[in-house]
């Protein structure tokens, strides 16, 4: 996810459904979409939900210097 968008052609790349994805972001106590900055598919596989409830938190860049996006 790139903020509250789903990315449906990384979600296929990566062989993830959508309920894998449901089931992180209810893993990681997300109530709202609107919380998401990023989930992330890591190379060990474990997939990472990164979110924040105050709206106009950035995920800092030097964090996502190794993730394709779209």
């Amino acid at each position: 996810m790139d903020g509250s968008l789903i990315l449906d052609d990384n979600l296929r790349k990566a062989r993830v459904s959508e309920g894998d994805l449901r089931s992180k972001l209810r893993e990681a106590n997300i109530l709202s979409l609107s919380e998401v900055k990023a989930v992330i598919f890591e190379t060990t596989g474990d997939i990472i939900v990164i979110h924040s409830k105050n709206a106009e938190a950035q995920v800092a860049e030097w964090l996502l210097t190794d993730v394709k996006r779209k």
